[in-house]
């Protein structure tokens, strides 16, 4: 005996391999080999002087060739009993006959044959009659574990070619396709299809089929025939039906019927309990699929599910990355937005910082030069990312037009207020602290929407700074964009030497600590007197760096939801 291949004794037979699909049933043709059963059925006639030979499942005879111990198959009488004479063998072919059948699970393979009557005693006969049917049992053993290790060479074969393209695929509807023809190829049947689920309520989207017409494969894939059989293997169940024209769940066994199908294997592409597919192969001669096979399918819907998830993943990271690589093209656009460098005014020492927790910030600071005045802008624009952003610039940009041309800061805010409500949603808005300074009276007008007030720091010579000396700024009216009949109202300070402004944004004072308390307020005051008390003649970039060496200390190892933009103008002394 060995293991199924083209049949040894006939060069020319045309079977071919029988692990392919076109290949049929297996049949005892492709275990026979000289060495073996062939040898064997020979010994037996030459002991016994009883004709033993062998009847494929087709029933041809093997009987012996005309050169030693070669063996031929042949289909009529007279060419067997012709076979038999040349080589020395009695052959009875009119004689009735006993046969030991040789099955395996996939079907029967063929029959021992012995002419009868055997010469000898009653007992005899029977103990020949017995020694053939355990021959036929120990060869079926035999087959049977051939055609299982062969089973398993195949499917391993596949599950490795499967994994390679899991690796090397970067389409999924390629990928699918070589899975469906693998498993066609291991599976031995004639058709199948593989389809995506692409909405749960939607039909299903075919990526691959194979021995199928179109308008089969139009119809398995419609919501509308969405059998129980369908929706069962979409559940992660194996599917196998030995006859789908008298199967109950089929909805339409006439459909089945033309299309020429008779037996189904399916099951689910499954990833993490939910189907993202589904696998389904078609034979169209009566098959039923051993427990080996319907694991096979199992591991072959796995591995294509995961590789489809991971084609799919693939796919979502080069977005992503190309994405990202806008995103930072955008971040670099915005932080041109900034100002490069502080202006230079004899008047005032001017430092800002801004830190965004994403590429992208809703943040923002300007610093307008306007006729020998300065104006100074911090705002936050609801949200963060790319609308945060986009927002930003709008506000800005708008704020820079009226800015230039309307000398009332109450007229500028009323018309950003106006032009952002007009163009956004109820839940899109900014708020913003804007502020002019006139270097050379020190005088301070000034209009909030909705900002979180600057704070005003008066320095009384000769004694420490407390907390009654901070001041907010919070004249003004509501955020930007939310109503555009707003009217604003406006605050006007006189400045003095030593004094100093500080303008931020949310993400100060809402910064958590790991234990959950907010920054707030009064950890901001604290942090200024802290700082103006310990170093009375600080810059305002000293005074700027100190207020987040603060806040560090207070956030430790929890992470920044906010960003974090800060301006501090301090007015020099004489």
């Amino acid at each position: 005996m060995a293991q199924p291949h083209p049949n040894p004794v006939d060069p020319a037979d045309p079977a071919g391999d029988p692990a392919q699909p076109d290949r049929g049933p297996l049949t005892l043709r492709d275990f026979v080999t000289d060495a073996s059963l062939v040898a064997v059925c020979d010994e037996l006639t030459r002991m016994t002087g009883v004709p033993i030979w062998m009847r494929d499942a087709g029933g041809s005879a093997i009987v012996p060739g005309d050169r030693g111990a070669a063996w031929i198959t042949v289909s009529d009488e007279s060419a067997a009993e012709r076979a038999f004479e040349l080589a020395g063998r009695a052959y009875v072919p009119a004689a009735p006959t006993f046969r030991a059948v040789l099955r395996i699970s996939t079907g029967e393979l063929g029959h021992l044959v012995m002419a009868e009557p055997v010469p000898g005693t009653g007992k005899q006969r029977h103990s020949l009659r017995n020694a053939l049917t355990r021959l036929a049992a120990t060869v079926s053993e035999g087959c049977e574990a051939q055609v299982s290790l062969r089973q398993r060479v195949l499917e391993l074969g596949a599950l490795y070619r499967l994994s390679s393209m899991l690796v090397q695929s970067e389409d999924a509807d390629s990928l699918l396709t070589a899975a469906l023809d693998l498993a066609m190829d291991v599976l031995r049947v004639d058709g199948g299809s593989i389809s995506l689920v692409e909405d749960e309520e939607a039909d299903l989207v075919v990526k691959a089929s194979r021995g199928l017409s179109p308008e089969w494969v139009a119809g398995s894939a419609s919501a509308a025939h969405a059998s129980t059989i369908r929706k069962a293997a979409l559940g992660g169940e194996i599917i196998a039906v030995d006859d789908l024209t008298t199967d109950p769940r089929m909805p339409d066994p006439e459909r089945v019927r033309v299309e020429g199908l008779v037996s189904l294997l399916s099951t689910g592409l499954m990833y993490q309990g939910r189907a993202i597919g589904l696998i389904r192969l078609y034979a169209r001669t009566p098959r039923r699929f051993t427990r080996a096979e319907k694991g096979l399918l199992r591991s072959i819907a796995d591995q294509s599910a995961a590789a489809v998830i991971n084609a799919r993943l693939r796919r979502l990271r080069e977005e992503n990355e190309r994405v990202r690589h806008q995103v930072r093209l955008a971040a670099n656009v915005q932080r041109r937005m900034l100002p490069r460098a502080m202006p230079t005014i004899p008047a005032l020492d001017i430092a800002a910082k801004y830190q965004p927790t994403t590429e992208l910030g809703g943040d923002f600071y300007d610093l307008i030069p306007l006729s020998g005045n300065l104006g100074i802008v911090v705002g936050d624009v609801v949200g963060k990312g790319v609308p945060a952003a986009l927002l930003m610039s709008a506000v800005r940009a708008s704020l820079r037009a009226h800015a230039q041309d309307v000398y009332d800061l109450k007229e500028v805010l009323a018309r950003v207020n106006a032009a952002l409500a007009a163009d956004t949603h109820d839940d899109e808005f900014a708020t913003l602290w804007y502020g002019v300074i006139d270097p050379a009276t020190l005088r301070l007008t000034y209009c909030n929407a909705g900002h979180n007030p600057p704070l005003l720091i008066r320095r009384s010579p000769g004694r420490p700074v407390r907390a009654e000396d901070i001041t907010e700024l919070a004249e003004g009216g509501m955020a930007l964009g939310i109503d555009a009949s707003q009217r604003y109202s406006g605050g006007v300070c006189q400045l003095a030497p030593g004094d100093m402004l500080v303008g931020f944004t949310d993400g100060l004072i809402d910064a958590l600590s790991f234990a959950g308390r907010r920054f707030g307020n009064a950890g901001l005051t604290a942090a200024l007197l802290e700082t103006l008390n310990s170093a009375p003649d600080s810059s305002a970039a000293h005074v700027a760096e100190r207020l987040f060496w603060h806040l560090r200390q207070h956030t430790g190892l929890h992470a920044r939801t906010d960003d974090v933009t800060l301006v501090v103008v301090r007015v020099r002394a004489g």
